[in-house]
């Protein structure tokens, strides 16, 4: 007769079930897969490819959909090839959240699970090297234009607006000439650019993985312009120009998204570096 066959985690489970006119006995057989052993499993199409990626992890429906936020049965829509939900911008942020590289999916030399591992293992060995490396794949989605929002320092102006180009080498430069860098990090980036005028750096930090849904908010950290107040604002870039009315809506309110630094705790600072000499 034909055995059941399962897969349970990392464990192979064979059962065979032997009906006789007086009885009918179940053999149950369990064994550890070993990844040499798994080099045979072909994966052809990309919901396979995911599936198998996400097992490889140990990763759960629900834990996935928190981090991304939808709702574990889109997780699964995407595992199925029969569904039409898997999307580009998903399988980025799947590589940005969890290391399961984009070439995999884009390779179609990628097709057994063997190479699925060595892939994510090589990925996983490049990007444990370096605070910041070379992210081809990311870099493309971020060069071009981007228009931030946030709120400005001075408080008689409402919403303040500029463009900022990323170049393919990674400059950055923005409409008043600011000029910078971008570095890319394992599941965070960040620009830092210099102000023209007053020489003072400005840090601004974002996820990687909203960078391909083409909007995605940032931290940027500064001073104040034309005095030394530091600074902390919380806006967002967007590839599209929006309506003001719009980006008003998503910035909320300015209490809530700009936090500037009270001029006492450099003085407590300043007092007890005087009280130390």
């Amino acid at each position: 007769m034909t055995p059941k066959i399962d897969i349970d985690k990392n464990k192979l489970i064979i059962t065979v079930k032997h009906i006789s006119p007086k009885e009918t006995i179940v053999y149950t057989f369990s064994s550890e897969i070993r990844e040499s052993k798994m080099e045979n499993i072909r994966l052809t199409t990309n919901e396979d490819k995911l599936a198998f990626a996400i097992e490889y992890l140990s990763l759960s429906n629900n834990e996935i959909a928190s981090k991304f936020g939808v709702t574990s049965g889109t997780i699964s829509k995407m595992k199925n090839p029969y569904e039409s939900t898997l999307k580009p911008a998903y399988l980025y942020a799947f590589e940005s959240a969890y290391g399961i590289p984009y070439k995999i999916f884009e390779d179609k030399k990628i097709n057994t699970s063997e190479k699925i591992i060595h892939a994510i293992k090589e990925k996983k060995k490049k990007t444990q090297t370096d605070v910041f490396y070379q992210n081809d794949d990311l870099l493309s989605q971020l060069v071009g234009d981007w228009y931030a929002y946030l709120y400005p320092s001075n408080p008689s102006y409402d919403i303040y607006t500029i463009k900022t180009t990323i170049k393919s080498d990674g400059t950055v430069i923005d409409d008043n000439n600011n000029g910078g860098k971008l570095y890319l990090g394992k599941r965070q980036s960040m620009i830092i650019k210099e102000s023209k005028n007053s020489q003072d750096l400005v840090s601004i930090t974002f996820d990687n993985m909203q960078i391909p849904f083409g909007i995605f908010s940032f931290t940027l950290v500064s001073k104040r312009n034309l005095v030394h107040r530091k600074m902390c604002n919380f806006g967002f870039f967007s590839k599209r120009e929006l309506p003001l009315d719009k980006v008003a809506e998503i910035l909320g309110n300015r209490e809530d998204v700009q936090f500037k630094l009270d001029y006492g705790f450099e003085e407590r600072i300043n007092e007890f570096v005087g009280f130390e000499g």
